[in-house]
């Protein structure tokens, strides 16, 4: 009885303290607890689409009023390619030394994290229709479209379809009722 009471207190004590370090780990004070976990859920599926060649790495840039945004790369560039965001927040980064990032626009946001004392792209998700991935695929489009665009090769991680594009990229797409609510542009740091 002892030692099952004593299994019980440490596996709730690991569960408290896995909870805590996501807390710490997420988005800024500023963002919802629906981004926080919808932020956590893309990186597990990342996580889990480790098989490479799904579909090009081309498919994972983002593509805003005709400035490509690339995974992986400064954040400087991207905002001398696409603007300057409607709101920044940040907070410690989990990534390294410094603070991770989120740029938000209309219609999407960016997450960055630090290295070497500079910005990286990490992040681009799309919460809103008008804006496609490079095969024409948006947010409110049925979940065929997805399939008949990128294939069949997908890693279906809860409700997400991730394709892995190889080199830690991958492109991810929230389907909710069979519909695309968001996509993903996604670097695995």
């Amino acid at each position: 009885m002892m030692k099952r009471t004593m299994i019980s207190v440490t596996a709730a004590a690991l569960a408290l303290t896995s909870v805590l370090a996501f807390a710490g780990c997420g988005k800024s004070e500023q963002s919802s607890a629906a981004e926080a976990a919808t932020t956590v859920a893309a990186q597990e599926t990342t996580a889990a689409a480790q098989e490479t060649g799904a579909i090009a790495e081309s498919d994972v840039v983002f593509n805003y009023n005709g400035a490509k945004v690339e995974l992986n790369t400064p954040i400087d560039s991207m905002i001398s390619a696409i603007g300057e965001a409607n709101d920044v927040s940040s907070q410690l980064s989990c990534h390294g030394e410094g603070e991770d990032k989120t740029y938000t626009y209309n219609g999407f946001t960016v997450n960055s994290y630090p290295l070497d004392g500079k910005d990286y792209v990490m992040e681009v998700v799309v919460n809103q229709a008008g804006i496609p991935t490079s095969k024409g695929v948006s947010v409110g489009d049925p979940v065929s479209k997805v399939t008949e665009a990128y294939g069949d090769n997908y890693k279906a991680v809860g409700v997400y379809y991730s394709y892995d594009a190889g080199n830690k990229k991958s492109l991810q797409f929230l389907i909710e009722n069979d519909v695309v609510t968001e996509i993903d542009y996604f670097y695995t740091v």
